[in-house]
């Protein structure tokens, strides 16, 4: 139609990733993961100046800028090892249980030291116009769900200054969807690290795990950066909440609350069959996703109603055992051999 015009629509507005070998060096983006819902933003900070006896600002100076990133979606076997490389570290994946292609990704965030997390050089838009951005990083990383609602992933980060108006990586390859559905879920609670996922808890309504402020942007005076400088890890604050019935079950974390007592906690999904030749032979291997941690309980809810049972969630914080050497490990098995 002459004098027709393409917009940037929202709708046509797609995310792609490349994994960097080394953070900021641009690569270029060739998967789409459609499990997930990508968001950024040019965050910008500025300093106005007003001299004495002017009503209006004269000058302003834009100090630093970075890009924001949002990411939610369904917690999907193959996409999460996408966030969990980025906010727990990169890991080289093995063979699961002996098989030629299924894959065990073992995370097992430090105590203490660093270890070089997975950036992205990352890519939205499509052919009327597009934008990229390197050094994708993200701090953040939760998952909940119940038996009744989906389990969703969720995460946050920063990445260096935006590029507008670029030409979009071509052939991107699409990651395969491999949802891990909420009846595929169980979660144990054990006395000691070598009884995990012997326990299981009948009566456990939802699920909300959080692991934020793992890194934090640092700036340098330097002409040559445009953005900032690297990364320093932090801090991260990790915990999760679990709605339990206030039965015996659910009642017995009160006695452990007022030990101190630290118990041994295993979210487990078992997905679809993806091999068949596991331990050398013919056993089945199927899509997993398996987060355990050490845990201290906290301080519980109001007591409420849930679907009808009696009810209380305890809010537990992760934390590090000397006996079990960890905090918290999480194993993801698929068939993605790389990033």
């Amino acid at each position: 139609m002459t004098g027709w015009v393409s917009e940037v629509t929202s709708v046509n507005q797609r995310t792609r990733l490349g994994a960097e070998a080394t953070p900021g060096t641009s690569v270029g983006a060739t998967k789409l993961l459609d499990c997930f819902d990508w968001a950024f933003g040019i965050d910008a900070a500025v300093t106005p100046y007003r001299p004495s006896g002017v009503k209006y600002d004269v000058t302003q100076e834009e100090d630093t800028e970075q890009t924001s990133i949002t990411v939610n979606g369904n917690l999907d076997y193959n996409g999460v090892i996408y966030l969990l490389a980025s906010t727990m570290g990169m890991v080289t994946p093995t063979a699961a249980n002996s098989s030629a292609t299924a894959k065990q990704w073992l995370f097992d965030p430090p105590i203490s030291g660093s270890v070089q997390p997975q950036t992205y050089s990352i890519e939205q838009g499509d052919s009327v116009r597009a934008r990229k951005f390197g050094y994708g990083l993200l701090t953040d990383f939760g998952y909940k769900g119940t038996r009744k609602t989906p389990f969703t992933v969720s995460g946050k980060g920063f990445g260096q200054q935006l590029s507008d108006a670029i030409t979009l990586t071509a052939s991107p390859t699409e990651v395969a969807l491999a949802t891990a559905v909420e009846n595929q879920f169980n979660v144990y609670l054990d006395a000691t690290s070598a009884a995990l996922g012997t326990t299981l808890i009948n009566r456990n309504f939802s699920l909300d795990y959080s692991f934020a402020g793992v890194y934090g942007a640092f700036y340098a005076l330097s002409r040559a950066t445009a953005s900032f400088s690297g990364h320093a890890d932090l801090g991260p604050k990790t915990g999760i909440k679990m709605l339990l019935a206030a039965n015996a079950e659910g009642m017995g974390p009160l006695a452990y609350l007022r030990a101190g007592t630290t118990y041994f906690l295993r979210v487990e999904a078992q997905g679809a069959q993806i091999a068949s030749d596991g331990g050398g032979g013919s056993d089945p291997i199927y899509n997993g996703f398996v987060h355990d941690m050490a845990i201290k309980f906290g301080k519980p809810s109001e007591f409420k109603d849930e679907q009808g049972i009696f009810a209380l969630e305890w809010d537990c914080n992760v934390v590090y055992d000397s006996a079990w050497g960890h905090a918290q490990t999480v194993t993801v098995t698929n068939l993605i051999s790389a990033l």
